[in-house]
């Protein structure tokens, strides 16, 4: 039974305080300075892009086309309210400058050319603010021009010695540039009718760190290193000739730049050779003792093994018999969110019954002992099976309901909103029957054969009344039609899929084929839409072919309904 890779969300980021002073200036007040076309719009990307909450989670501030004094007063600022495990990050964009004693400057707006000692920002004195700063961990980005001499184009000049000039004696600092001190550092070239890039080496910082791309190891984070790796290629490639550059200065350890906002990639470990042998015996209980071993991967700190228990867990929920399905759907359950309260009231399915929150089961235990060893697993396998049969028995007639009841309730919904029925005992052999109805209208929804959890999209407002077959089978009501964020994972054979926010065309790829099947009809639906033929886009999925793409036809919110296959749906 392979597992196939998942998307989750990335890890949250260092609970530290995440501050970043962005300065940038394109416009000169002394005509000798060439004005710069990408500073502002470096400024504001890269700006944006470190101070989003699910990507950079920094406090940003920003400089655009400030005099020297007022930069010298924020940077002051800036660095003087820092605590020693804060993470202070500097980026400039600009021109810069040299004296004729080899003293580099940052160029403002009202920098003279003639004058840099009285109107430019002196790198030493940046230096000696970060030196000064309390701050343990520091990030200084350079991507300006270091000479007076400028090609058509171009940022750069002097071989400046760069490493030297801000190595200073204390902190643990990384500084990155945009290229050689002897090199030129490139703006983007404008093409008609679309935005300004920016400079090559900025924009590779922001487009790596945005899209994720930049995460080299798969961690989960673009650190520093991660950051720099990606730009240094992206910029090679380039047709800049240009060499980004990176210095460590008493830096220790992995310095978080940002989190990858598509996730992190699981791959499922692979299950024990016992357990995935026992998932297929014919015999029920050993399946049943096999269900409860592989629960407790669930709980395990490897993601890997947490994703291979639940593929697991959740194919038997939906192919195995009633009572081995019941058993690792009640797994599932009990490591799932904490239980909602229903608009009646009621817990929501996601609280398991009692003899799952109480632990492992004596199955559990004897099956570890069975797969532990070669003697025991064949010499005393009738013994196992004994009495796995005798525990597995128990636990499921302690839950079975007898003989078939019916029952009714009511909700008022204000709009679109969801209906979802909970198989939560199965004791039914044909599953949950269930009828829905709008109160004083013709619109009604039947549904029966129903095992596990399922959940439909009602786009009427109104008063609705329901009745099921048997008091095992729980309806819950949501008030919305659901808030999956994409990237998001669905479920075969669970009705419609909550609903979730397109701003464009997704793309839908299956993630598990049923078996036997080649093909998969997905269909787009708006939540709103009170017409039950009515669908915005319906596409089929052939196994071995690319991920489809639906288009929402610019609806803001969307579904699919009646999924058959389980699928990945990603913008």
């Amino acid at each position: 039974m392979p597992g196939s890779p998942d998307t989750q969300p990335a890890p949250d980021l260092p609970d530290e305080q995440r501050v970043a002073l962005v300065v940038a200036t394109q416009a000169y007040q002394d005509p000798a300075l060439s004005r710069l076309r990408s500073p502002a719009h470096d400024a504001d990307n890269f700006g944006r892009v470190l101070a989003d909450p699910a990507i950079g989670g920094f406090s940003v501030t920003s400089m655009v086309d400030a005099t020297a004094q007022s930069v010298r007063i924020a940077v002051a600022d800036f660095l003087a309210e820092r605590r020693p495990d804060d993470l202070v990050l500097v980026y400039f964009s600009c021109h810069g400058l040299m004296d004729l004693r080899r003293r580099l400057y940052f160029a403002t707006s009202d920098t003279r050319k003639d004058r840099l000692a009285a109107t430019g920002l002196e790198a030493q004195w940046l230096l000696d603010q970060l030196e000064e700063c309390r701050a343990k961990r520091q990030v200084l980005i350079l991507d300006c021009c270091f000479s007076g001499a400028f090609a058509a184009g171009a940022k750069g000049g002097d071989e400046l010695g760069l490493g030297e000039r801000f190595l200073g004696p204390g902190r643990g600092r990384v500084v990155l540039t945009a290229s050689r001190g002897s090199e030129y550092s490139f703006e983007g070239q404008p093409v008609p009718g679309h935005d300004m890039p920016g400079s090559v080496f900025t924009h590779a910082l922001v487009e790596g760190i945005r899209s994720g791309s930049a995460d080299l190891d798969g961690d989960g984070y673009v650190s520093v290193e991660d950051a720099y790796g990606y730009a240094y290629e992206k910029v090679r490639s380039s047709d800049a000739a240009q060499t980004p550059q990176r210095w460590l200065y008493g830096a220790e350890g992995t310095i978080v730049l940002a989190r990858n906002p598509r996730g992190v990639t699981v791959t499922p470990a692979e299950l024990p050779a016992g357990i995935s042998s026992s998932l297929e015996s014919s015999y029920l209980p050993v399946r049943s003792g096999a269900v409860d071993a592989l629960a407790e991967w669930l709980s395990d700190p490897d993601p890997a093994r947490v994703l291979a228990a639940r593929q697991a867990l959740d194919h038997v929920a939906r192919s195995d018999r009633p009572e081995v399905a019941e058993r690792a759907r009640n797994h599932l359950r009990a490591h799932d969110a904490p239980p909602q309260s229903s608009a009646s009231g009621r817990p929501s399915a996601g609280a398991p019954p009692a003899q799952v929150e109480a632990g492992p089961s004596e199955a559990a235990s004897r099956w570890r002992q069975w797969t532990s060893s070669p003697r025991v697993r064949y010499g005393a396998l009738a013994g196992v099976v004994v009495l796995a049969a005798v525990v597995g028995g128990l636990a499921w007639n302690s839950q079975r309901e007898s003989g078939s009841h019916s029952g009714g309730s009511s909700y008022t919904a204000t709009g679109p909103w969801r209906f979802e029925v909970h198989d939560r005992i199965s004791g039914q052999d044909n599953g949950c029957a269930v009828t829905l109805a709008r109160n004083g209208s013709d619109n009604s929804w039947s549904w029966d054969g129903l095992y596990g959890t399922h959940s439909y999209q009602i786009p009427y407002a109104g008063s609705f009344t329901w009745t099921v077959n048997d008091t095992a089978c729980q309806v819950v009501t949501r008030a919305t039609p659901g808030e999956a964020r994409l990237p998001a994972v669905f479920s075969a054979y669970r009705g419609d899929t909550d609903a979730f926010a397109a701003t464009g065309p997704v793309t839908v790829e299956v993630q598990n084929w049923p078996s036997g099947n080649t093909e998969c009809e997905l269909t787009l639906k708006d939540p709103a839409e009170t017409s039950q033929s009515s669908s915005l886009d319906i596409r089929t999925a052939s196994k071995d072919q690319p991920p489809v793409r639906l288009d929402p036809s610019g609806r803001s919110l969307v579904y699919l309904a009646d999924l058959s296959c389980d699928v990945r749906v990603s913008e």
